[in-house]
């Protein structure tokens, strides 16, 4: 009699990806004092804007102001409208932000700020350009300055996939493989074109 073929062992399914569970939400509170300092200056409003001396001289001057380093600060300059006078004298503001670290030293800082006259603002400007500047003349005409506290969220989730009989457990990777296979079938269609030409 002829023996019965042997059934082939039926795989077992592969298991789905399970997903890790969600980390915590962390919140982290940042300090930030935001404000604007408006001045004229002797030339045109945009050319002020897009003076890197004047830029620096501004960030330097706020650092120094409020008693923080100037990674702490950030700044940015809007083009503002003709000054009254007929000159050849136009408006900047530069809005600022300085983060620091309590709400105890943002309260400190917008006091120091607000403290610092317009005048005594400016002279600190002049003093961080260099002496060849166009803008030594420049005049502050308006500071504002308010505290904030931001809160910032953020949740991260982890996908584990389970892995085969003395396989490991481990972040899907079957996509880091893809490359290497297209880039091996390139290399085939390479290799025959050039046995084409031979």
């Amino acid at each position: 009699p002829t023996p019965e073929p042997t059934p082939a062992p039926t795989p077992a399914p592969t298991p789905a990806p399970t997903p890790g569970p969600a980390s915590e939400p962390s919140a982290e509170e940042q300090h930030i004092i935001s404000g604007t300092v408006t001045m004229v200056v002797n030339t045109s409003a945009v050319d002020a804007c897009a003076d890197d001396d004047l830029a620096k001289a501004f960030l330097s001057a706020q650092a120094k102001v409020a008693n923080v380093s100037e990674s702490a600060v950030e700044v940015q300059c809007v083009a503002g409208g003709d000054s009254t006078s007929r000159r050849l004298a136009e408006s900047i503001t530069w809005s600022y932000k300085i983060t620091v670290e309590s709400e105890e030293q943002a309260s400190g800082v917008v006091s120091l700020i607000e403290d610092r006259s317009e005048a005594e603002l400016a002279d600190e400007i002049k003093d961080f350009l260099p002496e060849n500047s166009q803008y030594k003349t420049v005049a502050v005409t308006g500071i504002t300055a308010a505290a904030s506290v931001v809160t910032v969220t953020s949740t991260t989730t982890l996908t584990h996939e389970h892995g085969g009989p003395g396989g490991d457990e481990g972040l899907d990777d079957s996509r880091a493989h893809t490359p290497a296979a297209l880039g091996a079938v390139a290399v085939a269609m390479f290799t025959a074109t050039l046995a084409l030409y031979h």
